[in-house]
């Protein structure tokens, strides 16, 4: 799954389609919200938002081409930014997108570092994929210090099945029934003031009405050949489709580890 990833997002499409940002998120659209480049970086803003404190070190777990962190770096200096991810070919990358903050290949599951080293754990629609996401979460909640948060965007699925484990890449112990079990998870590992958000509203509807339309989008304004127009919406909106098929909620998510 790695590998397919770095070729999706390396390739022309996804780099057109997310204006060559490093992106490769749903977003979070608003009325205003113009292009898929401007959704991805609210949707970071977004998370950044929900933490109570904007200072010290941030943990950016599968920072894929560095966008995310390259995004954190106009509210933390980029000295005190951590980004890891389980692919050397998108670390290398995101080493070149934000200068200044570290960069490890690192399983997000077995995080190479010492107790309580960050204020914040963030990570952007990612979780779903961790071989687990409950040993993520266990992971998230031991290298944060006293008192610090995790944020999240992650996606919860209508049901399992074998072409999302296969496809989607998603393991069956992550299959969530609902916001309350994965508020339970949160709680297992240690987490406390648990706050949770449906927003497939603003984040995969849009995202998957603007997919649907790019291509003869970029074809009308003289981007994209015809040819090239045609195939591109029908692989498009097969994405989209899939997506709207297997995706139940869309979850913005905080919590944290008690002390001071």
């Amino acid at each position: 799954m790695t590998r397919v990833y770095d070729r999706l997002m390396v390739g022309s499409v996804a780099r057109r389609y997310y204006d060559n940002s490093g992106f490769f998120n749903f977003g979070y659209w608003t009325a205003q919200t113009k292009s898929q480049r401007a959704a991805s970086e609210q949707l970071v803003d977004q998370l950044v938002d929900r933490l109570p404190h904007k200072t010290g070190s941030i943990l950016d777990v599968a920072c894929g081409l560095g966008a995310s962190s390259e995004r954190l770096a106009r509210t933390f200096a980029p000295q005190m930014i951590t980004g890891i991810n389980i692919s050397k070919t998108q670390i290398d990358r995101a080493r070149e997108r934000c200068p200044g903050a570290t960069f490890a290949v690192m399983d997000a599951t077995e995080l190479q570092f010492p107790d309580a080293q960050f204020d914040a754990v963030i990570c952007i629609e990612a979780a779903f994929h961790f071989n687990t996401r409950d040993d993520f979460f266990r992971e998230a909640f031991r290298v944060l210090k006293p008192g610090g948060s995790l944020v999240i965007s992650d996606i919860l699925f209508k049901h399992f099945s074998e072409t999302l484990g296969k496809i989607g890449n998603v393991p069956r112990a992550n299959h969530v029934r609902d916001i309350a079990e994965y508020r339970n998870r949160l709680t297992a590992a240690g987490f406390t003031n648990i706050d949770l958000e449906d927003r497939i509203d603003v984040c995969l509807g849009p995202f998957r009405r603007n997919l649907t339309r790019w291509a003869m989008t970029e074809y009308r304004a003289g981007r994209l050949r015809l040819s090239r127009a045609l195939t591109t919406s029908l692989v498009c909106r097969g994405v989209a489709a899939y997506f709207g098929f297997f995706c139940k909620a869309y979850l913005l998510v905080s919590a944290r580890k008690n002390g001071t």
